[in-house]
C-alpha cells in the first residue's frame, strides 16, 4: 500500500510516525503535517492493475502490396489545374446605399 499527495503528486510508501494528522478520523483524503513543516493531503492507493495493451498484428504483406498498387494508379491520374478566383471591383456608391441599414436610412431622412 502506498500514499499519494493529492496536491503535489508525491508518493510515500508509509506515513512517517512523526507526522501530525490535521483532519479528524479516517477520510478518503487525510491531511498531514510532516516534521520538516511540509503539509500533504494523502490518499491511500491500493495496487492498481494497469491494463496491458494488446499487441497489434502487423498488416499482411498482401495489403501493403495492394496499397502500393493503389498509390501508383493514383499517381497516373492528371493533377487538377489550380482555380483562379476573379477579383471583384470595389463597390460603387449606389451599392453602398442599397446595403444601408434601417437605422442609417431613418437618420438620413431626419436631416
Amino acid at each position: 500500500m502506498k500514499y499519494v499527495c493529492t496536491t503535489c503528486d508525491q508518493e510515500f510508501a508509509v506515513i512517517p510516525e512523526d507526522t501530525v494528522q490535521l483532519t479528524p478520523g479516517e477520510r478518503r483524503v487525510n491531511s498531514y503535517r510532516f516534521i520538516d513543516g511540509s503539509m500533504h493531503s494523502l490518499r491511500r492507493v491500493i495496487g492498481k492493475k494497469t491494463p496491458k495493451p494488446e499487441p497489434q498484428p502487423e498488416p499482411p504483406l498482401e495489403q501493403t502490396e495492394l496499397l502500393q498498387e493503389v498509390v501508383e494508379v493514383l499517381e497516373e491520374f492528371p493533377q487538377p489545374e489550380p482555380v483562379v478566383e476573379e477579383v471583384k471591383p470595389v463597390a460603387a456608391e449606389t451599392d453602398v446605399e442599397e446595403s444601408m441599414t434601417t437605422m442609417v436610412a431613418a437618420f438620413r431622412r431626419s436631416r
